[in-house]
């Protein structure tokens, strides 16, 4: 199907977004203006599934003698709690908040996406959904939150797509089942005892058995994990102590865990309460581990990797795809792909080459907008191929 994209309102779309970012749970601004352009742009229906989450949706008007299937398209509207650094005319007005993600980006894509499918509903039969959620960007996340609501009733598959520092106009399709990582993360909290710093005998120095427990934290993925697996155990935070001549009574560990293999994540929690225990025990100290379970990995189906090579081979041309292992990071669209076989798509927005050094979530990200039309066609095209068959 050929078709315009909407570049004016694309991009009039995004600077106003980017100009006005909000943090996780308090979208109030941005998704009041997501309704205001989608009613604007004549969808079938708009429904707030949270507070500040909306689903809005476009039914086909195409004869078919076939049952119709549904396909859902997502997009983020969080910002950051990061001051940016830009000399941007349309950089944000919201001190310490802003979109060095590009979920700016995303919401203006799926926008314009919209507003091409609202014009062109005889070229599909079935019904899209467009996903505009809340939270992404903190634990428990929003996406969870959408699915409880019951957003993904009926939804045969469904479609993600992120801005990435990488070639602009590209795509990245990852071939592995997992297009990211699980994420979680601990508190270790020791007990001690505290001691004049000329008489360690008569403590117990919490700060030995933290050095003792981060040391033994390095050896879960060298030694526990299959080395052809990806996992990632890194102690983050580690806070003692206030002055030079007192072994202080407690210390404090933050981590991070990273891992594709639902085995792999089971085993590092484990691995982690042990070693704590253990080191705690050795020394005669206490220990108490507060652990936060953050995001799964995003599963994809096979149907719908090879879908979107071919769409996005035949949409963009086989020189601007390509393929890769999937993200380290971790992303909480794994729970809307839980529910019904999806795909997760990266979009480059600029790379070093082109001016665009930094990546997302540093105060100097960037999007080249030349990115944009491209983030469109995708969706477009990934929403008919699917639906038309």
């Amino acid at each position: 199907m050929h078709f315009d994209v909407p570049e004016t309102d694309l991009i009039r779309w995004r600077r106003h977004l980017h100009e006005h970012p909000e943090l996780a749970y308090r979208e109030e601004a941005t998704s009041a203006y997501v309704e205001q352009e989608l009613r604007a742009i004549g969808v079938d229906g708009i429904e707030r599934p949270a507070k500040t989450s909306l689903v809005a949706w476009v039914k086909g008007t195409k004869p078919t003698d076939k049952p119709t299937k549904t396909v859902a398209l997502r997009c983020d509207l969080d910002a950051l709690p990061v001051e940016e650094a830009s000399d941007l005319p349309f950089k944000s007005k919201n001190p310490g908040v802003s979109h060095v993600c590009g979920h700016d980006a995303h919401m203006a894509m799926m926008l314009a996406t919209a507003k091409v499918l609202a014009q062109h509903r005889d070229a599909f039969s079935g019904t899209v959904k467009f996903f505009f959620q809340h939270a992404e960007e903190q634990i428990p996340g929003g996406a969870a939150e959408m699915v409880a609501a019951g957003v993904m009733e009926g939804v045969d598959a469904v479609v993600g797509l992120h801005v990435w520092n990488a070639k602009t106009g590209t795509i990245l399709v990852a071939t592995d089942r997992q297009a990211s990582t699980a994420s979680d993360s601990a508190v270790i909290r020791i007990e001690g005892c505290g001691a004049h710093g000329s008489a360690p005998h008569t403590g117990i120095d919490p700060i030995l058995v933290g050095a003792e427990i981060v040391q033994a934290l390095h050896t879960i993925v060298s030694r526990n994990i299959n080395p052809e697996h990806f996992a990632v155990v890194s102690p983050t935070i580690f806070r003692a102590g206030t002055v030079v001549n007192v072994i202080p009574q407690t210390a404090e560990i933050g981590l991070n865990t990273r891992t594709k293999d639902p085995e792999d994540r089971k085993l590092i929690k484990e691995r982690i309460f042990t070693i704590c225990e253990s080191v705690a025990k050795a020394h005669g100290a206490k220990v108490e581990v507060e652990w936060e379970q953050g995001y799964a990995a995003i599963e994809q189906s096979d149907d719908m990797i090879n879908r979107a090579l071919r769409v996005c081979r035949e949409t963009l041309g086989e020189e601007n795809v390509g393929t890769w292992h999937g993200m380290s990071a971790s992303e909480d669209f794994s729970a809307f792909s839980a529910e019904a076989p999806g795909v997760y798509l990266i979009l480059g927005c600029g790379s070093a080459e082109e001016g665009c050094p930094y990546s997302n979530h540093h105060p100097s990200f960037r999007v080249r907008e030349e990115a944009l039309p491209v983030g469109v066609r995708v969706e477009v095209a990934m929403a008919l191929d699917y639906l038309n068959g």
